[in-house]
């Protein structure tokens, strides 16, 4: 019971930072450059709230949301059950179209696909924080069914994407790569991705390996937008040929 009000108050007090710290920032950039969104992807939906962030921005714009992890995905199909504008889907999205093992983590919306690194100082501190060792942050282990943003797109979504947005926990170049595969494009206007300053994950990829593949792809580094909290900012690209 400790443990879950402890994790419960953590869970608060970054949400609370995230809302009044980090999404001002980041909407004060998006006020400037995107204008209304109409169409948004959000490849790791946690909670909700890149959903609910461009909904104040825009109530009637279209989301399609991905969220793997069994227990967000419930409540947001809950949250939004009345909103035909909120597409959701218990999916993954990787550089595979199939399955990937899935870490449910203690803080449920840093679920992940990447593998912790028990050597990291960043894990340790972590763990300290929420009262745990670090081999308790992952809670359960399963398989869950994988798409690729190259495979998805052409079959659900129509017209221009304003922002693509992905935050999943270190698999972001994974998700980029299968974005990218076959060398097809889309007509993306922003991607916008967490990238980690921290040891975090075993196979994490460095941020010159990303920017690189983004660049090669036409898309340009336009900010980063620092968090409140930790050693990780969002990486807001510009794509150059839209």
């Amino acid at each position: 019971m400790f443990k879950q009000t402890r994790v419960h108050i953590v869970k608060g007090l970054i949400a609370l930072n995230e809302r009044y710290v980090f999404e001002r920032r980041l909407r004060s950039w998006y006020n400037e450059h995107l204008g209304r969104p109409t169409t948004i992807l959000d490849v790791g939906a946690n909670n909700g709230q890149t959903i609910e962030f461009f909904l104040r921005m825009d109530p009637e714009c279209r989301v399609f949301a991905f969220e793997p992890n069994r227990k967000l995905f419930a409540r947001l199909s809950e949250r939004y059950a009345g909103n035909t504008n909120i597409h959701l889907f218990a999916l993954g999205v990787s550089d595979i179209v199939g399955e990937r093992t899935f870490n449910e983590n203690l803080l449920d919306y840093t679920s992940t696909f990447e593998e912790l690194n028990m050597d990291s100082a960043y894990l340790q501190k972590k763990s300290k924080v929420l009262g745990v060792e670090p081999s308790q942050i992952v809670t359960d282990r399963y398989a869950v069914k994988t798409t690729t943003l190259s495979a998805f797109i052409p079959e659900q979504v129509k017209g221009t994407i304003d922002v693509l947005k992905i935050d999943v926990e270190g698999h972001e170049f994974a998700c980029l790569k299968g974005l990218f595969m076959g060398a097809r494009s889309f007509p993306i206007r922003f991607i916008q991705l967490e990238n980690h300053n921290d040891d975090m994950y075993q196979n994490k990829t460095s941020f010159q390996d990303i920017d690189r593949l983004l660049q090669t792809n036409g898309f340009v580094l336009k900010a980063k937008v620092a968090h409140g909290f930790g050693d990780l900012d969002e990486l807001i690209y510009a794509n150059a040929t839209v």
